[in-house]
């Protein structure tokens, strides 16, 4: 009776979790495409707009650590519940700035740096505290779920933003946030954290402290190791499409722009399909080796993406390539991150897990804007053809040799244990 009433608890959490990310992601996806079309209009300038992403992924990189110790040392439900009501009263704040000075695009700065700061101490400490909510066997499903919302706010987001943009001000832009992120901390703060928490004895040491301590037990698990420099190589190597996809399209074969947004937007729909794809089926048997070949299909799509270049297609015809192309890379993507994410949860003690997920944040977030900027350069001095052909045989190369068997296990069962 007591495990039973114990499913139904962790079914509940794993629905409002559902429910409350994609809430979350909607919202800020409209905020998103409403603040970059605002920056746009009002400086017409291509390097305001990068600053306002600086601004974005730089504190949620430099907070990343501090989050992991807070998620660690307190309750994670109360980071949780307190980071999604500081982003809720921040919007807020923005809104009563608005209507007292205006809006600015130094306001926008700000607000964009203070979310990118909370941010990253909310998704941390639910990123730690997903076992806890809903136990290793479902944790494919939850994880699977956590993909489906951010899909889904890839696709509202800017659809909905697209729709008001042109109707509304920007003040109802922050409303409609300020509304999906309330929700969702209402519906967050239902959740029970410590369904599945192993209870420790939190020992009182200083923060520096603390982070050293999650290094050296991060140290000692060769597994985790490997996987993070899996999804490391994985993040810069692959930041060479997001890069030069638009290069090749625009520079290089003349696709209009209406259809460059279709075929980059069309990577959105792969992940969706994709993640509910792994939310309904059973767990995988052998997880990293399902991963190691997802991520080998994804290094051919990679290397796919040159064959326009080599041969004459039709317009219409290079379209559709392309977007099949992208609905497939993104929904290996899944594939073979997914895997990897739930081994990584099942492997690491509760104890550390914030600490340990802090440091991945932070080298995660970091690798994507270090290679963009490396690959950007490449692109500008080399040929396309050359730097995604090289790229999609180093990578093959990198995961052959830290996933080969003799360095990682393949079964399940040690993962779950």
């Amino acid at each position: 009776m007591l495990e039973e009433r114990k499913n139904q608890k962790a079914t509940r959490n794993l629905y409002t979790f559902l429910v409350s990310k994609m809430i979350s992601s909607v919202g800020f996806g409209v905020f998103n495409f409403g603040i970059s079309l605002y920056i746009l209009s009002v400086t017409g300038s291509a390097l305001s707009f990068a600053t306002n992403i600086v601004f974005n992924v730089l504190p949620r990189a430099l907070a990343a650590p501090l989050a992991g110790y807070v998620a660690d040392r307190f309750s994670k439900k109360r980071v949780v519940v307190a980071s999604m009501a500081g982003i809720t009263v921040s919007v807020a704040a923005l809104i009563v700035y608005t209507f007292m000075f205006g809006f600015s695009v130094s306001a926008i700065y700000t607000i964009t740096a203070i979310f990118s700061t909370i941010g990253a101490f909310n998704g941390v400490a639910f990123s730690s505290a997903l076992p806890n909510l809903v136990g290793k066997q479902r944790l494919q499903k939850a994880m699977s779920y956590n993909q489906v919302s951010y899909s889904i706010g890839s696709i509202g987001g800017p659809a909905i933003g697209g729709m008001m943009f042109g109707f509304v001000s920007m003040k109802v832009f922050l409303f409609a946030m300020m509304i999906a992120y309330f929700i969702a901390l209402c519906l967050e703060a239902t959740m029970d954290f410590a369904l599945y928490e192993t209870k420790v004895k939190v020992k009182k040491e200083s923060v520096l402290t603390s982070m050293k301590e999650g290094l050296h037990y991060l140290s000692g698990k060769p597994l985790v190791k490997t996987l993070l420099m899996v999804t490391l190589c994985m993040n810069f190597f692959f930041s060479a499409v997001s890069v030069g996809l638009v290069f090749v399209l625009v520079q290089k074969l003349g696709v209009p722009s209406n259809q460059v947004g279709l075929i980059e937007g069309s990577g959105a729909v792969g992940m969706l399909v994709m993640s509910l794809y792994l939310s309904s089926r059973s767990d995988l048997r052998s997880p990293l080796y399902f991963a190691k070949k997802s991520a080998f299909t994804m290094c051919i799509i990679v290397a796919c993406i040159t064959l326009p270049l080599f041969f004459s297609l039709s317009s219409l015809h290079t379209f559709i390539f392309y977007m099949l192309l992208m609905v497939l890379f993104s929904a290996f993507g899944v594939l073979a991150n997914t895997p990897i994410g739930i081994v990584i949860q099942n492997v690491i003690d509760d104890e550390y897990r914030g600490r340990v997920f802090g440091i991945i944040e932070t080298l995660s977030v970091g690798m994507g804007p270090i290679g963009s900027v490396i690959f950007g350069a490449l692109f500008d001095r080399m040929d396309a053809k050359v730097i995604f052909i090289c790229t999609s045989l180093f990578l093959l190369l990198c995961i052959t040799w830290l996933m080969r068997p003799s360095k990682i296990g393949y079964d399940h069962d040690e993962f779950i244990s």
